[in-house]
């Protein structure tokens, strides 16, 4: 006896929701590792990802915890964080997305970024009006605790500091 169309239609949109339980979890997992995006490229700019050799970057590209973000020395990047805080990149800059927590429901909020070298401008978001200790920026060299709403950092290459590593 044939199955009656509208029990397998069902028995397949039962399957799929059981399914995609998983699906939805690993992209509410990888929502949450999301530090930012890309909202602008002049130039050329790469990311390197942990595991992963260096590709381009391209606007609406997202930005994870531990990307190492480059511009060449005609490039600049622009990106928006998850908190609405601003980072813009200048030519021949360096960055790394050290720690990123933007979970102020349950009280876990940190934006760590180390500029090896050349220029960062950054207006802070909401993490540094939560929770202004949770905001610092690391240079080779220092770090710097943020207190206000706009900083520029500019670290130049030192024979103790070759690109900035």
């Amino acid at each position: 006896m044939p199955q009656h169309p509208l029990r397998t239609i069902l028995g397949v949109l039962a399957l799929t929701a059981f399914l995609s339980v998983p699906a939805a979890s690993a992209l509410a997992a990888e929502a949450d590792n999301i530090a930012g995006s890309v909202k602008s490229i002049t130039g050329q700019a790469q990311v390197a990802r942990v595991g992963a050799a260096p590709a381009p970057l391209k606007p609406g590209e997202r930005i994870f915890e531990k990307d190492v973000l480059t511009t060449d020395a005609a490039g600049s990047l622009g990106l928006i964080m998850r908190d609405n805080s601003t980072v813009s990149m200048g030519p021949g800059s360096r960055l790394v997305v050290e720690r990123f927590l933007f979970a102020p429901e349950k009280g876990a909020l940190a934006s760590i970024l180390r500029v090896g070298k050349g220029s960062a401008a950054c207006i802070t978001g909401e993490i540094a009006k939560l929770s202004p200790d949770a905001v610092q920026v690391l240079t080779p060299t220092a770090t710097i605790g943020i207190r206000g709403t706009h900083f520029l950092v500019n670290v130049e290459d030192t024979p103790e500091t070759p690109g900035g590593h």
